[in-house]
């Protein structure tokens, strides 16, 4: 029988959760974009937005 995980370990793993699936969401628009011509992205708008 195993113990639950502590608190602290569940946070970590639903951050890492987290960041998994907003990762996956990023590249899939990004993907998706790249593919249909109507959705086109302007990266160096999106990097001068970011700071870069």
């Amino acid at each position: 029988m195993s113990l639950p995980a502590p608190p602290a370990r569940r946070r970590q793993t639903a951050w890492r959760l987290l960041g998994a699936v907003a990762l996956a969401a990023v590249l899939g628009l990004a993907f998706w974009g790249y593919l249909s011509p109507e959705m086109s992205i302007h990266w160096e708008n999106l990097a001068a937005l970011c700071g870069f």
